[in-house]
């Protein structure tokens, strides 16, 4: 064979191979060309964990994501994480810490004012008055730790100081679970690439698709049954304690929960890692079954019973919890779950919170029920100062914020009575609970179903707002919370209104215009110093014009001369064109009162200026 002819066949060969690598790459291609005009029209959504702020002047403000939960849910409506927001720049004096979990997290059934995370916050801001202090609220309900994992990589992104983990309740019916209705399989890494594939806006139209085809497919004249999410999401009730699917879902706790712990120490971030706690004194198993050697829940849980009215205590902790662990029904997590938290904890050489000792403390006998739960998991108003409590201490001793510049602070008892919530967030969650407890797993026979709303009748004006929050989805507790403050403002009951108006400005801690309203009503009561910090931290995320002009008034009311001077300067930069002829005289007379007699002769030519326009 010639050259000629070698050189003719090695080019032919080398076409072939060419032309076959096309042949493979042309669906790649295509699939990528789809991609990219789905994302050229907008389609799909943007899944990130954070995304830009939303809201006018916050430009410089990242925001959970409020439709994040579309990634993990496509059978169920998904939660809106809190409105927690946070610096794209981080500021030199910043320790900012991300909360991950779910529901308990997100503090459900209260409003975002009684979310650990807040009283957490509020607690850091008072001990280290000089630190920028910064808690993000990642959780969303009904998730677990594939989700968590997800997040992971994100959170660590945007440079966290601390990391603090409650989550263990949602490996069976969370999102993922292997008992749920909203799963996806039970092998670990196909769950894993489904989720990773969900950034894709082709993997969502494909998604959107099968789930249309599916919710047709099985739309039949059949009336669904009525239900909360807690009920509908359950797959399986007969998850036996040690069975096969109970050892695939601790299997796969441990082995996210160990991703999540080597992500977070490969970055060198301190995570806090909490034990999870439920109600075990007070609450049934939700479902008994006997196998091999396995007891019937109930009979474990009537046992406890039997020790606790006889004085044997301690008998009836480990009665009430084995109880808890056979519960066949799995919305509580079983001892296995701490367990596993203290193994990894060990390994990962990561602090754990002692959440377990902090409850047990606070109940008669160390038992935990309605004492401090109120439901199977969730902890009451008390539980969430108790959870708020636990994480402090462990973050203050763990001596992360600088301890230079820690003051002295109060007691939980002290902060608790002192902290923003009222009547109205015990009611709403009250309803909200009660509604919960009217279906199953709560009530076993479903012809005993009661429709709570349409039996309930509410016994006051506060109530009767709760109520209503609860079922009209147009009415938020915001708006009850305003109309009950205005309500008590017009009957002079100043501090009931300044205590909605506290309350709200802890639900939305971002908006300048809850301080200001809260200080408006501090003056009302003639708490100048106190209405002086409100309208300053407004400042921190608006200037205002008219809120220098109250710093200044109330500095001038205060002696505070100079002090008032400034304000008032600030107030005149950002005055508009038609300002009250009466707050030049004010800024007049601080001039003079603090000998800047020059000075004021500028602003009296200013005001006659203006008193002619005018």
């Amino acid at each position: 064979m010639t050259k000629q002819q070698k050189l003719k066949k090695n080019t032919a060969i080398n076409q072939k191979i060419v032309f076959r690598l096309l042949t493979l790459l042309i669906p790649f291609i295509i699939l990528v060309f789809i991609e990219g005009i789905l994302r050229t029209t907008g389609y799909g959504n943007n899944l990130n964990l954070f995304v830009q702020n939303t809201m006018k002047g916050y430009d410089e403000y990242l925001q959970v994501n409020p439709i994040v939960g579309k990634k993990y849910f496509q059978n169920f409506h998904h939660t809106t994480p809190a409105n927690d927001i946070f610096l794209k720049n981080k500021k030199n004096n910043t320790f900012r810490i991300f909360v991950i979990g779910s529901s308990t997290v997100f503090g459900f059934p209260y409003n975002r004012n009684l979310m650990f995370s807040r009283i957490l916050h509020k607690r850091l801001e008072e001990t280290f008055p000089n630190k920028n202090i910064e808690v993000i609220n990642t959780a969303i309900s009904a998730i677990n730790s594939f989700t968590l994992l997800d997040f992971t990589d994100q959170i660590l992104k945007q440079e966290p100081d601390a990391i603090l983990i409650y989550a263990g309740h949602n490996e069976f019916y969370g999102a993922f679970g292997i008992g749920s209705n909203e799963t996806m399989s039970r092998y670990r890494i196909l769950t894993q690439i489904h989720i990773q594939l969900m950034d894709l806006k082709l993997y969502q139209l494909l998604r959107n698709i099968i789930t249309s085809t599916k919710k047709t497919a099985n739309n039949t004249s059949k009336k669904e049954d009525r239900g909360t999410l807690m009920k509908q999401i359950v797959g399986n009730k007969q998850l036996l304690l040690h069975g096969k699917e109970y050892q695939i879902a601790m299997k796969v706790y441990r082995q996210n929960m160990n991703r999540i712990l080597s992500k977070i120490n490969t970055s060198h971030t301190p995570v806090f890692l909490s034990e999870i706690i439920s109600n075990v004194g007070d609450l049934e198993p939700f479902n008994s079954a006997t196998a091999d050697s396995l007891k019937a829940a109930i009979d474990v849980f009537k046992q406890g019973k039997e020790f606790y009215e006889n004085g044997d205590f301690a008998n009836a902790l480990d009665c009430f919890e084995y109880a808890r662990d056979l519960d066949c029904v799995r919305f509580r997590a079983s001892s296995e779950i701490n367990q596993i938290l203290h193994s990894l904890a060990k390994e990962h050489k990561t602090t754990i919170v002692p959440m377990m000792k902090y409850f047990q403390e606070n109940s008669p006998h160390k038992i935990m029920g309605d004492n401090l739960m109120i439901d199977h998991v969730h902890p009451n108003i008390q539980g969430q100062f108790i959870m708020a409590d636990a994480f402090f201490k462990s973050v203050v001793e763990s001596n992360l914020i600088d301890n230079k510049e820690k003051i002295y602070f109060n007691t939980s008892k002290y902060f608790k009575t002192h902290y923003a919530y009222t009547e109205l967030d015990s009611l709403v969650a009250l309803h909200k609970i009660n509604n919960l407890k009217s279906y199953w797993p709560f009530v076993a026979d479903k012809s005993t179903y009661t429709v709570y709303a349409k039996n309930y009748k509410p016994n006051s004006y506060v109530d009767s707002l709760a109520f209503f929050v609860t079922q009209n989805r147009d009415f938020r507790i915001v708006d009850a919370r305003l109309k009950l403050a205005e309500e008590y403002k017009n009957k002079g009951m100043l501090s009931k209104a300044f205590k909605e108006y506290d309350a709200l400005l802890q639900t939305n801690p971002y908006v300048a215009i809850n301080y200001t309203d809260a200080a408006n009503c501090l003056i009302q009561m003639s708490d100048f110093e106190k209405a002086l910090g409100y309208f300053k931290k407004s400042l921190e995320y608006e200037e205002s014009y008219a809120t220098h002009y109250k710093l200044g008034e109330l500095h001038l009311i205060l002696t505070d001369y100079k002090n008032a001077l400034k304000s008032f300067e600030k107030a005149r930069i950002l005055s508009p064109k038609k300002s009250e002829i009466n707050k030049f005289a004010n800024t007049y007379l601080t001039l003079l009162n603090s000998n800047r007699e020059d000075y004021a002769k500028e602003v009296a030519s200013d005001f006659v200026k203006l008193k002619i326009s005018n």
